[in-house]
């Protein structure tokens, strides 16, 4: 009978564990799924009518998991995949080198002492491109993520078009609401230990406010080496991005004011940009503009200027569809023009 008894609490003492533990891992799917169908002529290119991939978001999907080992510490990881919802096909359109996770990749520690994480990771400065400007990571209709990843003319930031890979990060604890991250990519590449990425940023977000300061040098794009490839004569980029919103609840404004150092063996290039934008309520919905200009200095002298105004009604807290123009100019190039309305749902 004290057998059959001790082996009784011992299940029941198994299955509590067991549920405790469980309790103190999770594992989330999700994703979002974006389409919109429109007109797009690009700069100096051909017009068209086309059913597009991601007007506001690229799509995507992802598994995200945490454990629970002890005092307020969790190990966490993300894995992100981008596809395209026009075929199927893995990736976002116009980047060739995207992965099976080429949005997220990594898996580190957060607790008391902030947030240490490995892996593929996007960098600050893309952090700050899409949180101070109204139209967030579109690479459609937002001008300053097009101004800052989609250049033209030999404007643009490089480094991977938004995801460093062999990157280790770090983000202290908040302090009011100030919070310091740090970032560092390697070359991993043998011969080429002075190739690597860096960057650092200071942000403030408390009530209606947010600002945030980031500064990014980068000596390799993809692989170590390959600067000179990517712009000739190129051989590091500097960036300092300043940006900051603020909510009046009646309209929030943006702001970003962003400078480029392109250090070339025929004379270093400086680009200057500037975006303001605004979100208005309307109803449920929001009206969205942004303004953004660019300016190069240096042995060439180029400009762009690209506007965009939105319309986004939410159909329920998950789902919301938009109707969006977009309207872009620079040096030497025929005006483009992107019109369109979309779909997009999150699970």
């Amino acid at each position: 009978m004290k057998i059959k008894l001790g082996m009784k609490a011992l299940i029941v003492g198994a299955a509590l564990f067991a549920e405790v533990a469980h309790a103190q891992s999770s594992v989330q799917l999700y994703g979002l799924l974006d389409a919109f169908v429109g007109y797009k002529k690009p700069m100096n290119g051909q017009s068209s009518v086309i059913a597009g991939n991601g007007g506001m978001t690229a799509p995507y999907f992802g598994l995200r998991g945490s454990e629970d080992i002890g005092g307020g510490t969790k190990v966490i990881f993300d894995l992100e995949s981008y596809f395209n919802i026009e075929n199927g096909a893995m990736g976002r359109t116009g980047f060739p080198h995207d992965g099976l996770f080429s949005r997220n990749a990594y898996v580190g520690v957060t607790g008391p002492y902030g947030t240490a994480t490995a892996g593929l990771i996007p960098p600050l400065l893309w952090f700050s491109t899409i949180t101070f400007n109204p139209f967030g990571n579109s690479f459609v209709f937002s001008p300053s993520v097009l101004h800052s990843y989609v250049g033209v003319n030999g404007q643009g930031v490089f480094g991977n078009a938004g995801e460093w890979w062999n990157a280790v990060y770090y983000a202290s604890p908040s302090f009011g609401g100030l919070i310091g991250r740090a970032m560092y990519s390697f070359g991993n590449d043998p011969g080429h230990l002075g190739q690597n990425k860096w960057s650092g940023q200071i942000s403030y977000n408390r009530g209606a406010f947010a600002t945030s300061v980031v500064y990014q040098q980068i000596k390799y794009s993809l692989n170590a080496g390959d600067l000179d490839t990517v712009l000739p004569g190129l051989t590091t980029q500097s960036v300092v991005n300043l940006g900051m919103s603020y909510d009046l609840h009646y309209v929030k404004l943006f702001g970003q004011y962003q400078h480029v150092w392109d250090s070339i063996s025929n004379g270093d290039v400086g680009i200057d940009t500037g975006q303001i934008g605004f979100s208005i309520p309307v109803g449920l919905g929001r009206i969205l503009g942004s303004d953004a200009y660019s300016k190069s200095s240096g042995h060439s002298s180029v400009y762009r200027n690209t506007w965009a105004l939105s319309y986004d009604y939410p159909l329920s807290t998950r789902t919301d569809i938009y109707a969006a123009v977009l309207s872009d100019r620079a040096t030497r190039m025929s005006s483009g023009t992107t019109i369109g309305g979309g779909l997009r749902t999150q699970f």
